[in-house]
């Protein structure tokens, strides 16, 4: 798995979530993404991509060993 960075924006979400579960959810879903590379855009952090949950989302971009997480989202 590469690693994980927050920026504030989604960092700000991630704690304004309305509970537990829905932090794990969104969470699940980093971890998924990190260990994923193929799904990342072009290394460098101009390029943001998404990925979708059941009931989240998160906007990230790449870097050569880790995907910072710009936004993120909730749907529950």
């Amino acid at each position: 798995m590469r690693g994980i960075r927050l920026e504030w924006l989604a960092t700000e979400v991630l704690h304004g979530l309305p509970s537990d579960e829905a932090r794990a959810t969104v969470q699940d879903l980093l971890v998924e993404v990190a260990g994923h590379p193929d799904w990342w855009p072009e290394p460098g952090g101009e390029e943001i991509a998404e990925a979708f949950g059941p009931r989240c989302w998160v906007s990230f971009v790449a870097y050569l060993d880790e995907v910072e997480a710009r936004d993120v989202g909730w749907a529950g």
